[in-house]
């Protein structure tokens, strides 16, 4: 696709405070509207984080009740879970980052990609989208929050306006003091049947994407089939813990 047919994010000029408050609200619609449709995948997240405690715990609950509770079995299983729950914690914490990111934080491009999907190739999947992620390869450091927020909007975006399913491919590349990232839709051979629509609150829309891009600092470039995101990198800075478990 040419560049003459991608729509440019230009810079915001000058506003009102109405068109100023306008815009605010408009940025945190599509925050929200991210968020919701993230929820089930967090929600999901912290479910699988927590049931190997569960299940251990029932383990001990059994082993304790037996006549002749083996307690060399007992500690171990003690210390699993204890490990366990530790984990899980760690992992609770990371994904509240999504919900309550601290400002400044910073990531390798590559890390932060790797994150969204995470979260959200399942659903995807789901959907009838593959998703492939030729990052690897740049650690160049971005900010998290901005990452966070317009990699998940724009694959939302992508998807929700296909007609077909279809693959995702995800690049990325490093000039200077910028660090590009791309994603394209690629047919898949024979997909015929329609999309299917997300479950979770609305579609996004780029409309909501250029609003996120704003707010960020973002340079953005979209076209039905491909988005561009263009993003400063950072200098190397100390990193919040925010592993996943």
């Amino acid at each position: 696709m040419s560049s003459a047919a991608l729509h440019a994010l230009e810079a915001v000029p000058p506003v009102s405070l109405a068109d100023d408050n306008a815009l605010s609200m408009a940025q945190e619609a599509a925050r929200y509207a991210v968020l919701r449709r993230m929820g089930s995948a967090i929600r999901h997240q912290i479910a699988g984080s927590l049931q190997p405690v569960s299940m251990i715990a029932s383990l001990v609950e059994r082993r304790v009740q037996a006549p002749a509770p083996n307690l060399e079995a007992l500690r171990r299983n003690c210390s699993e879970m204890n490990t366990l729950a530790r984990s899980a914690s760690s992992e609770c914490v990371a994904l509240m980052g999504w919900l309550a990111p601290h400002e400044g934080e910073q990531v390798a491009l590559n890390e932060g990609v790797a994150d969204c999907l995470h979260l959200l190739t399942t659903e995807l999947s789901f959907r009838g989208f593959t998703v492939v992620d030729a990052t690897q390869a740049e650690n160049a450091r971005v900010a998290r929050l901005g990452l966070r927020t317009l990699v998940p909007a724009c694959l939302m975006a992508l998807t929700d306006a296909a007609a077909t399913p279809a693959q995702v491919r995800i690049e990325a590349g490093i000039d200077g003091t910028v660090a590009n990232l791309s994603m394209s839709l690629q047919p898949t051979p024979d997909a015929e049947d329609p999309v299917q629509p997300a479950k979770a609150y609305r579609p996004l829309t780029w409309s909501d994407v250029k609003a996120l891009a704003q707010a960020e600092g973002v340079r953005l470039q979209w076209g039905p089939q491909t988005v561009r995101l263009q993003f400063d990198v950072q200098p190397a800075a100390q990193d919040a813990d925010v592993r996943w478990g």
